[in-house]
C-alpha cells in the first residue's frame, strides 16, 4: 500500500511540474532554469536543489562560481537588425564591484525546432544540439562595464566565440587550465 501512495505522490509532483512548467521553451525565466540545470549537469556541479537567492547560479567542486544567462528571444529595436541579449541588471552589484563577481558567465541561446508529434518542444529543450553558448570570465565582463544588458556584440567585442553546449565541458576545462 505504501508503494502505491508513494507512486501517487510522485505522479502528483510530475503533474504539478507539467502544470507549472508545461512548455519549458516559452519564457526566458523557464529557459534560464533549464539552462542552469543543463550546465550543472554537464559540468557535474548540480546542487541537490536550486537556490533562488544564491549569490551565483552554480559552484563547482573546486569553488569556481558560475552565473548562467539564457534566452530564446531576439531583441528587435526599431529600425535595427534583431540580436540576442541577456538582462544582467539583477547582477549589477556584482558587475559594479559591490560584491564578488562569479568567476565565469555562461550565456546560452536556445533555438528549438518546430514541435511535431514525434518531437515535442519539451523533449527538444534537453537536447544540447539546440543550444549555443558563450563562456566569459567574470572579470572580463566587469571590465566591459556591462550592468544592464549583455548582447552578442558585447560578447564579440570581448572575443567570446559561440559554440555548441555539448562542447562546454571541454571548453571550460581548456579555459581554466
Amino acid at each position: 500500500m505504501t508503494r502505491i501512495t508513494t507512486l501517487g505522490k510522485v505522479l502528483q509532483v510530475l503533474t504539478f511540474y507539467k502544470w507549472a512548467f508545461g512548455d519549458l521553451t516559452d519564457q526566458d525565466s523557464d529557459v534560464g532554469m533549464l539552462a542552469e540545470y543543463l550546465v550543472g549537469d554537464i559540468l557535474n556541479c548540480l546542487p541537490p536543489t536550486r537556490k533562488v537567492q544564491a549569490p551565483c547560479d552554480l559552484i563547482m567542486k573546486d569553488g569556481t562560481t558560475l552565473e548562467i544567462k539564457a534566452t530564446t528571444h531576439k531583441a528587435t529595436p526599431k529600425g535595427r537588425t534583431p540580436y540576442y541579449r541577456w538582462d544582467v541588471s539583477t547582477q549589477s552589484e556584482m558587475l559594479k564591484g559591490s560584491r564578488p563577481i562569479a568567476d565565469y558567465w555562461v550565456f546560452l541561446i536556445a533555438s528549438f525546432p518546430r514541435e511535431t508529434s514525434r518531437t515535442p518542444r519539451v523533449v527538444q529543450a534537453f537536447d544540447t544540439k539546440n543550444w549555443m553558448c558563450y563562456l566569459v570570465s567574470g572579470e572580463k565582463l566587469r571590465t566591459a562595464g556591462c550592468t544592464k544588458y549583455v548582447s552578442e556584440s558585447t560578447l564579440k567585442r570581448l572575443d567570446a566565440v559561440a559554440f555548441p553546449l555539448g562542447e562546454l565541458k571541454k571548453r571550460f576545462n581548456h579555459e581554466i587550465h
